[in-house]
């Protein structure tokens, strides 16, 4: 049975340093959205990867920010998705693991859920000579199973978890902050949103307004717990053509509804205001820290 102790958020106090935040990428290609939901896709290319990850490095590198990268494991047999990924770790990032084939890991059985997790593991450090050392699960789909299957395969962190939302298997955490879980496996979670219906990420925020952004950050840094600022490779695409969507659910999805200048110019601004208000650093520094802060706090 996995066993939890909550990692205690930074005390607030007068004068206290500011709290930590981290910026993490999903690449979500245009190839994978459409097979999430059913659509099929049936294009060579894959224009939201490749215009997503060059405008997302471009806006990071402006913003002097290090993000880390999670790579869906079967792109690394795409040619040009392998040629980006390379251009991720030229400019320093680190790369993390979205899975293997972005398959809802709570709908799998035990046996596929581990190749999914231990697989991409594999083949991203064998592509890369470094092993990632953090998991995301597609659309947040976990469960206390997938999360003993992570800490098996070698993790260090994952970033599956909402905060305050139920998760199978698993007691809610008593806080917003990371948690120290069974096999020394980190969750690192994603904001609590409440009581704001959905979450406030910039792929919502950019439908939902830069001031649910806001509202969402202010009301979230009140906890003092870590930041994971994350982004989808639809926050800084160029809208997909008509040709190649059909209806307003797929220009949702892809946010194709909205200029490519407009999400960019946005997902900027909610940067700059991660970055006035916490200590905006690497995931490995972060995730190290709190390590040795949980593990402090439990003696």
């Amino acid at each position: 049975m996995i066993t939890m102790a909550d990692a205690a958020a930074e005390p607030a106090s007068a004068g206290a340093a500011a709290p930590k935040a981290t910026v993490h990428v999903d690449l979500d290609g245009a190839s994978h959205i459409f097979r999430l939901h059913g659509w099929p896709w049936r294009e060579a290319d894959d224009p939201v990867y490749e215009s997503g990850v060059r405008h997302a490095l471009d806006l990071l590198e402006r913003a002097g920010v290090r993000a880390t990268f999670f790579v869906i494991a079967e792109d690394l047999a795409h040619p040009m998705k392998m040629e980006w990924l390379r251009e991720i770790v030229r400019r320093g990032h680190e790369l993390g693991s979205h899975s293997l084939t972005h398959a809802p890991l709570r709908a799998l059985a035990q046996e596929p859920k581990r190749r999914e997790i231990h697989a991409s593991r594999d083949r991203i450090g064998d592509a890369f000579g470094q092993a990632p050392s953090g998991f995301r699960a597609p659309n947040f789909s976990i469960d206390r199973v997938s999360l003993d299957l992570i800490a098996e395969a070698g993790y260090t962190y994952d970033s599956s978890m909402v905060a305050g939302a139920t998760v199978p298997g698993l007691e809610p955490g008593a806080s917003d902050g990371p948690r120290l879980l069974a096999g020394g496996l980190l969750e690192l979670p994603l904001p609590a949103h409440r009581p704001l219906p959905f979450a406030f990420h910039p792929s919502y925020s950019l439908v939902l307004g830069l001031r649910y952004f806001h509202a969402g950050l202010a009301r979230f840094r009140q906890s003092r717990a870590p930041l994971v600022l994350l982004y989808h490779l639809i926050d800084f695409a160029d809208p997909l053509p008509a040709a190649r969507t059909r209806g307003w659910a797929q220009r949702l999805y892809t946010l194709s509804f909205l200029s490519g200048e407009r999400k960019r110019d946005r997902s900027r601004r909610m940067l700059e205001a991660v970055q006035s208000a916490y200590d905006l650093m690497d995931t490995s520094t972060l995730v190290h820290r709190t390590m040795l802060h949980a593990r402090g706090a439990n003696g």
